[in-house]
């Protein structure tokens, strides 16, 4: 990708998410999946109504399943050259405002912690896809903990939630804001820019040979919640 893309999708992403997260800090926002909709859709306007570098933005939902299957809410798809980056995100709204909100839960089957269920999920195309957690934050700007971030949205790198997930005593057990906590204050704080430019950058994921979004879907069961970039090189 040519770097002035990857300048603007990192900025166009960051605009996004911010501008959702104030959404969230004034109430407008009823959930995760009211909050991926809305960041993904703003994401989208953004790059066609601003980009100066020739960028294409798509949305679409199609008709799967796949979101359980991967453990994740939903996909971004950057194409280039007729082949393609494919980023899956599990989106997460703890409230860490709320002094007894439980966020994680335990599965009705098992008993054991949905969160590590989907961790576990996730991992079957860590070394293709680029997987990451995103972690929706309602603290007004600069007043959230000091292991969130500022503007945006706090975000890790699916391989660093397993080794976290790993080091828990008890890694099946429901995850506690503690843990929450102590996994972010370990890793780098990352925003979504940072993710957006180490996928563009080809430090996550492979570029896979294919450019559209339905046949990437059934060759990867990706969630169908799909964002899909054209950069038209």
């Amino acid at each position: 990708m040519k770097p002035a893309q990857i300048n603007e999708l990192s900025y166009f992403a960051t605009l996004s998410d911010a501008e959702i997260r104030n959404d969230l800090i004034s109430g407008h926002i009823k959930n995760e999946n009211d909050y991926t909709s809305n960041f993904t859709g703003a994401f989208r306007r953004k790059i066609n109504s601003y980009t100066q570098t020739g960028l294409v933005a798509t949305s679409m939902l199609l008709d799967s399943n796949n979101e359980q299957e991967m453990g994740c809410d939903a996909t971004i798809i950057i194409t280039s050259g007729g082949r393609s980056k494919v980023a899956i995100f599990e989106a997460k709204w703890p409230r860490l405002s709320k002094k007894n909100y439980q966020w994680d839960y335990s599965q009705t089957s098992t008993g054991l912690s949905h969160y590590s269920d989907q961790l576990n999920r996730q991992k079957k195309h860590k070394d293709t896809l680029a997987i990451f957690e995103m972690f929706y934050c309602e603290y007004e700007f600069k007043k959230q903990p000091l292991y969130m971030c500022d503007y945006v949205s706090s975000c890790i790198w699916h391989d660093d939630a397993m080794l976290f997930n790993k080091s828990r005593s008890k890694p099946n057990k429901i995850w506690s804001k503690d843990d929450l906590k102590s996994m972010l204050k370990k890793n780098s704080k990352l925003e979504i820019s940072d993710i957006i430019r180490s996928i563009c950058k080809c430090e996550k994921g492979e570029w896979i040979r294919l450019d559209n979004a339905e046949s990437i879907a059934k060759e990867f069961k990706i969630p169908p919640n799909i964002l899909h970039i054209n950069t038209n090189n």
